[in-house]
């Protein structure tokens, strides 16, 4: 009669200032592109949470919203979807740029450091972007100075974006896995749906494409989502229509372009990464809704999921 083998769960928070590339990490961390990711500020808006299980272990990933302002209703939002982040998982992963002066992180720093030792969770400190680094040497400086700011917290050096230290990542969670019985299917690299995958990935294609403000203004909300033809099994198609929200007329006429240019990008872009996810065709149709003021009115944040 074979032996009980016991297996392991941890749930762990991603948490760091804008573009430290936390979506980056998770991505890398479950195999696959759940997350959008972009240079800009705010790429992340809400919880975000992927899956790796490899053999006994299985460690639960919340990505969560890099903030530096709280101006508006989803702003408050994010902060909020961070606090929960934080509430939730047993151990913290901090995340830094190597390239930036640790000064930069200080106050980030306290904050997170008081918040896990409140609620007694593990701390780890990534270094991340390390390929960056031009003189390798600065490695072991910052590692010795984050040692002296979290003495306490294990400090893994990595490039998500490479793959560089994360199977090193993997292990130091594994360490303060706890025995359960796991949460979710072997298969399974993310509990979002797909509509939400998908909404995301045009938002990031979008932020890609549009001017520096606007996609701070933009919100996607998928329509339809037609898998009648899913199982076909000469062409498996999946007719998907979704609406690009801003808050101006003007805006309206940035995010279609001239001639219908930056709508047509935006879709072509989209609808690659799409396919890869649902492993099939995708028809995609996209329109531009105006909601006005929907970053600051609590009534169209509900309506458009946050």
């Amino acid at each position: 009669m074979a032996k009980n083998i016991n297996t392991f769960v941890t749930t762990v928070a991603f948490v760091g200032q804008p573009n430290v590339g936390k979506s980056t990490l998770l991505n890398a961390m479950v195999g696959t592109k759940i997350a959008p990711t972009t240079r800009k500020p705010q790429t992340t808006r809400r919880i975000i949470r992927g899956i790796k299980t490899v053999g006994q272990y299985q460690q639960i990933y919340f990505d969560t919203p890099g903030v530096l302002r709280k101006k508006t209703g989803l702003d408050h939002f994010m902060y909020g979807e961070i606090n929960r982040a934080l509430a939730d998982v047993q151990q913290v992963v901090l995340i830094v740029d190597a390239k930036a002066p640790i000064k930069k992180y200080y106050s980030f720093l306290n904050q997170i450091k008081s918040t896990v030792q409140l609620n007694k969770q593990v701390l780890i400190l990534v270094i991340n972007k390390i390929d960056e680094l031009k003189d390798k040497s600065q490695l072991l400086e910052l590692l010795a100075a984050y040692a002296k700011e979290v003495p306490h917290a294990e400090i893994i050096p990595i490039s998500a974006i490479k793959g560089d230290g994360l199977k090193e990542l993997f292990e130091a969670l594994n360490k303060n896995a706890q025995v359960s019985p796991f949460y979710f299917d072997r298969d399974y690299f993310t509990d979002a749906t797909e509509k939400e995958i998908v909404a995301e990935l045009i938002r990031e294609k979008a932020m890609l494409e549009l001017k520096e403000e606007l996609p701070y203004k933009l919100a996607v909300t998928i329509e339809q989502f037609d898998e009648s033809r899913r199982q076909d099994k000469d062409k498996p198609l999946i007719a998907i229509e979704a609406v690009l929200h801003v808050e101006q007329k003007s805006q309206k006429a940035i995010v279609i372009g001239k001639q219908g240019a930056s709508i047509k990008t935006i879709g072509i872009r989209a609808r690659k990464d799409i396919e890869h996810l649902l492993h099939c065709q995708v028809m995609l149709k996209l329109f531009v809704r105006v909601e006005p003021h929907w970053t600051t009115s609590p009534k169209s944040l509900r309506k458009l999921g946050y």
